[in-house]
């Protein structure tokens, strides 16, 4: 964390900058530190995770004279190389630590020392001589990083929690950010759904200094086009950079396990720890009710007794899920409608026994075209195209149809660039006028559309349209929803989580590959199952897509009902939405008629996030 008064008009007190670091204990239980300037207008606090490099790696960090100091929060994978690299040039190490190498590669390449990072990364760095404050965060936001600016103040942290507790800001609803959430289940973007807390957008770094706020963009991808390549070269570049990803990624001086889901992508990296020659791997797995066949335990099963790991099994029942909302909303700080975060969250406890940092198959998805969503937009595209315009308005009139396939003649009516929401979009707006307020319906804003045009914006040069949709989930749904969770609910339990797909040089190389090598005939991750036919058995590579399944259909029609009802009908909960469509579609749902668990999870979320931040204690009790 970091707290500074650019125009000195403030002074830091010690004793609230600790407290405001404590409350970010569970990110960093073995060690916490503080610096105050001299001037007593900067602070930054720390909380320790000890990954790398236990004995020496203590922050806040300084270099040798003392004019630089920093926080870190992540991990820098090529600091070997880089330690090489800056020893050459002069620059004398004193630990082994990873945290070392930023604070040299700032003294040799300054603010242009983030483009020599390879790793995941938030940091703040107090430049004592130029009187500035640098702050960064890595390519893909595999780490959070949260600000404010306000009264003369700039904060910066990992978590919101602690902005709050400056007593500088009134926890209020950002309703300009309100029907985003409801659309996708997250708010994209720099904005939060707290007025005046902002995120430093990934690949992206800022100066605070006495002269203001700069922001600048050091890492994008959106100039990188498609280019011939033949199959046998490209599998080979892919294999070999994603064997490497895995390798840096398996860097560090506690043990380590993997996250099974029983998928493609899971099942990637333990195959890869396999090649690499990992002994006694530990991977950790979770299912629901025995007998039941939501979950992805015999999947994983299959990859167990084909690798040869030591498995942990995790069994969570429906009061589980109830019981631990209020644990994932009060994590992850902002509303996500993420079911299978309850089931991290619980995992990453169990995995913390055996454990202290985890890999996972986070971002295969996005690298290598694993949606559906995306092979059903091209489809849509096609389609669009070859039906006349006054057949798709004599489509017009909804009230025929179920809500799934309102959202399908939704999409049809509009070009790529206003249909697409994002790999989580299910709110279309045909829906939302039967379900929302007239008053929010009219004052809702346009947040949501104006960023995703912003991301189409940028990649409206691309010639294929697999491109765009990749680009934009990476720059929206991926930072702001799957990573958040992910980091989230892994530090809530004090375990580190590590994503190899989201290496930066496998990512550019992917976005160069034809697009049929990521997507063929509707198979997605085209590529990466050819490179690991060899090593996974084809149950696996070629099932169908389920991630961390949670079986909400079922629990919200039977033993979760009454609690469903009891929070979204029974007392006051949201203006926004119309108590009458809710009622409906609670009944419908519970008859089988249609599935609404996605909109019923919305809801509850969106609840338990107002009872615990905005809603005074008597009200939300």
């Amino acid at each position: 964390m970091a707290v500074f008064s650019p125009d000195r008009s403030l002074r830091i007190d010690a004793d609230d900058l600790l407290a405001s670091t404590s409350l970010m204990h569970h990110r960093g239980p073995d060690e916490g530190g503080l610096h105050m300037d001299p001037g007593l207008h900067l602070g930054l606090g720390h909380r320790r995770l000890s990954i790398i490099s236990l004995g020496d790696g203590q922050q806040p960090m300084f270099n040798a004279d003392k004019s630089l100091v920093v926080v870190f929060n992540g991990e820098i994978y090529n600091y070997i190389e880089l330690r090489e690299q800056l020893t050459a040039k002069g620059r004398r190490f004193r630990t082994g630590s990873d945290t070392e190498a930023i604070l040299h590669g700032y003294e040799e390449w300054g603010d242009d020392c983030v483009k020599h990072f390879n790793g995941m990364f938030a940091f703040a760095l107090w430049d004592t001589r130029r009187q500035r404050l640098f702050i960064a965060r890595d390519p893909f936001g595999i780490k959070p990083l949260y600000y404010f600016r306000r009264a003369g103040l700039f904060a910066c942290a990992s978590e919101i929690k602690p902005l709050l507790h400056t007593g500088r800001l009134t926890p209020r609803l950002n309703a300009r950010t309100l029907d985003a959430f409801m659309s996708i289940g997250y708010v994209p973007g720099e904005e939060t759904m707290f007025e005046d807390i902002r995120r430093l957008r990934p690949g992206h770094t800022m100066v605070v200094d006495a002269q203001g706020v700069t922001e600048k963009e050091y890492w994008d991808f959106a100039h990188i086009t498609p280019q011939p390549c033949g199959w046998e070269k490209a599998r080979e570049e892919v294999g070999a950079l994603f064997l490497n990803a895995v390798k840096k990624h398996l860097i560090a001086d506690v043990p380590l396990g993997v996250f099974l889901s029983g998928g493609v992508d899971s099942s990637a990296v333990v195959a890869m720890m396999k090649e690499l020659k990992v002994p006694d791997i530990e991977t950790f797995t979770v299912d629901y009710e025995a007998g039941r066949t939501e979950g992805e335990g015999r999947f994983a099963d299959i990859v167990v007794k084909h690798i040869g790991t030591r498995q942990h099994l995790l069994r969570l029942q429906p009061q589980n899920f109830i019981e631990s909302l209020r644990t994932q909303v009060g994590f992850c700080e902002e509303p996500l409608v993420e079911a299978p975060a309850i089931a991290l969250y619980h995992l990453s406890v169990e995995a913390r026994r055996s454990v202290k940092a985890v890999l996972s198959g986070e971002g295969s998805d996005e690298v290598f075209a694993g949606y559906g969503i995306y092979h059903t937009m091209q489809r849509l595209e096609r389609l669009r195209s070859a039906l006349p315009a006054s057949l798709l308005a004599r489509l017009a009139p909804r009230g025929l149809f179920s809500h799934k396939h309102r959202k399908y003649l939704d999409w049809l009516e509009l070009p790529l660039e206003r249909r697409f929401q994002g790999t989580s979009g299910f709110l279309t707006e045909s829906l939302k006028r039967d379900l929302y307020s007239p008053d929010f319906l009219a004052q809702r804003g346009d947040y949501l559309e104006a960023e995703f045009t912003r991301h189409f914006d940028r990649v409206a040069h691309q010639p294929h349209p697999l491109n765009k949709l990749q680009y934009v989930d990476c720059k929206t749904w991926l930072p702001c929803d799957l990573l958040l969770k992910a980091d989230k609910m892994t530090m809530a339990a004090s375990i580190e989580l590590r994503v190899p797909f989201l290496d930066h040089r496998l990512i550019e190389r992917s976005a160069a590959l034809p697009p049929e090598f990521r997507l063929r005939n509707g198979e997605g991750k085209f590529i990466l199952k050819s490179i690991l036919e060899p090593k996974l058995p084809r149950e696996i590579l070629y099932r169908t897509k389920m991630g961390f399944p949670v079986p909400l259909k079922r629990w919200f029609s039977t033993s979760l009902l009454p609690a469903v009802k009891e929070r979204l009908l029974d007392r006051a909960s949201l203006p926004w939405v119309r108590r009458d469509a809710v009622e409906n579609l609670l009944s419908r749902h519970e008859r089988d008629i249609e599935d609404h668990s996605r909109v019923i999870l919305t809801l509850l979320v969106l609840n338990e996030w107002m009872d615990q931040y905005l809603r005074p204690p008597a009200a939300a009790n």
